[in-house]
C-alpha cells in the first residue's frame, strides 16, 4: 500500500496525485480534503479515496497556529485538524503503508514520519528555506519536484541530498495536441484563451481592458468568479493560438502538454511559487510573462507578440511540452515512490532519464 496526501488548495495537487496513482502498481489510497468526483479516479478497484476533514473552520487565525514559527498550520483546539490527524494515524495503523507521498503539507509529513512511516514529499518552487520546510525536508526519504531538469536539482533547506526533478506532471500527458491545433491556424482571426482561476487575482480588471483593446482576436474566457467552467479544457487549449494563464505548477504542466503558446501572469502565492515558475518559463524563451504591476498596454503587447510567434509556424506547437519534460513525468515520480517503498533507507540522488517525447502513458 502506498498513501498519497493531496492538498485541497486549488485542483493541481489532486490532479497530480491521481496522475501518479495511475502509474503505480501498488494499492493506493489518496487522502485529501478536496472533493473527488467518481470519474476522476483512474482505477477504482486499486485506488481508494479517504476523505479528510478540513483543518480549519474558514478562519485564517487560531491559537498559536504556527507553534511558535515551527509549523505552518496547527492551531490549538481546532477540531478539523484533530480529526484529520486521527484519521491519518488510524489509516496508517490499519494499512501499514510502505510509504506516504505528501503533496503537500509540512504537518502531514511530520505526522506520518512520527508513526515510523517513510515519507516522500513534493518540493514546490520558490523560496522554501523557512524553519517548517527545513524540518519537513529533513525527515523525508526522498524529495521530488514537478519541474524539468533545466530548473535545477538543488539540495533543499534541511535536506542532505538533491531533490529529484521529474518534469511537469499533467493529467493530459497521454494526449497529442497537434491535430486540434492545426484547426486554429487555418482560421483568419487569432484565438486567445484566458484561463481564470478561483483565486484572488482571477478578477484582475486589466485583462478585461486588454481584451477590449484586442478587437482583432477571438477571446475566450474559462473560469473566474461567475465565469464558465469546464471539467476538461483540453480542446480549448489546443485550438487557441495563445493561452493566458496564471503560473501554477499544474496549470503550466497542462499547457505544456498541449504545447501551447503561453502568456503567464503569476499570481501572489506564499513563498513566491508562481513567480519562480514563470521566471523559468521566461528563461527557456518559451512563454511571455507579465507582472502584477504591468500596464494594460504591456499585457496587450505580450499577447500580440505571442500571437506572432505562434502564427510564424502554423500548426506547430511552442516546444514547451518537450522542454517541460511532460512525457513520462508521472512515471518518473511513480518510480521514485516505488524505489522508496522497496528500500526506504537507500540514498537517492539520481535524476531519472526523460521518456521520449510523445511516448504517452
Amino acid at each position: 500500500m502506498i498513501g498519497i496526501y493531496a492538498h485541497h488548495q486549488g485542483s493541481g495537487h489532486l490532479q497530480r496525485a491521481l496522475a501518479v496513482a495511475a502509474e503505480l502498481r501498488d494499492e493506493v489510497t489518496v487522502l485529501t480534503s478536496a472533493p473527488v468526483a467518481r470519474a476522476m479516479n483512474p482505477d477504482p478497484g486499486r485506488v481508494q479515496i479517504l476523505p479528510l476533514p478540513l483543518d480549519h473552520d474558514g478562519s485564517a487565525t487560531g491559537i498559536d497556529p504556527t507553534a511558535g514559527g515551527r509549523l505552518h498550520w496547527a492551531p490549538m483546539h481546532q477540531p478539523g485538524l484533530r480529526r484529520r490527524m486521527a484519521l491519518l494515524a488510524e489509516w496508517i495503523d490499519r494499512t501499514e503503508p510502505a510509504l506516504l507521498w505528501t503533496d503537500i503539507s509540512v504537518e502531514v509529513t511530520l505526522a506520518a514520519r512520527l508513526t515510523g512511516t517513510p515519507v516522500v514529499a513534493t518540493v514546490l518552487p520558490g523560496r522554501r528555506d523557512d524553519a517548517p520546510h527545513a524540518l519537513a525536508h529533513g525527515v523525508c526519504s526522498a524529495l521530488v519536484a514537478g519541474w524539468p531538469r533545466s530548473a535545477g536539482a538543488p539540495v533543499p533547506a534541511g535536506a542532505d541530498r538533491p531533490l529529484v526533478p521529474v518534469g511537469g506532471v499533467s493529467r493530459f500527458a497521454d494526449r497529442a495536441p497537434a491535430g486540434a491545433r492545426s484547426v486554429a491556424h487555418r482560421r483568419g482571426r487569432p484565438r486567445v484563451l484566458h484561463l481564470r482561476g478561483s483565486g484572488g487575482d482571477a478578477a484582475d480588471p486589466r485583462w478585461d481592458a486588454a481584451r477590449d483593446q484586442l478587437a482583432e482576436v477571438d477571446w475566450v474566457s474559462l473560469g473566474g468568479p461567475g465565469g464558465r467552467w469546464v471539467a476538461d479544457p483540453w480542446d480549448e487549449m489546443c485550438r487557441a493560438d495563445v493561452v493566458v494563464s496564471a503560473a501554477g505548477q499544474s496549470s503550466i504542466a497542462d499547457l505544456a502538454a498541449a504545447d501551447a503558446h503561453v502568456v503567464a501572469a503569476p499570481e501572489v502565492r506564499p513563498f513566491d511559487e508562481q513567480d519562480a515558475t514563470a521566471a523559468h518559463l521566461e528563461r527557456l524563451g518559451l512563454g511571455a510573462v507579465v507582472g502584477r504591476e504591468d500596464s494594460v498596454n504591456d499585457l496587450v503587447a505580450a499577447v500580440r507578440l505571442t500571437i506572432e510567434r505562434a502564427r510564424s509556424t502554423p500548426g506547430a506547437g511552442s516546444g514547451l511540452r518537450e522542454a517541460w519534460e511532460v512525457d513520462g513525468a508521472a512515471q518518473r515520480l511513480a518510480e521514485v515512490l516505488g524505489s522508496v517503498a522497496r528500500e526506504p533507507d537507500a540514498p537517492r540522488s539520481f535524476v531519472p532519464e526523460p521518456v521520449a517525447q510523445g511516448a504517452g502513458r
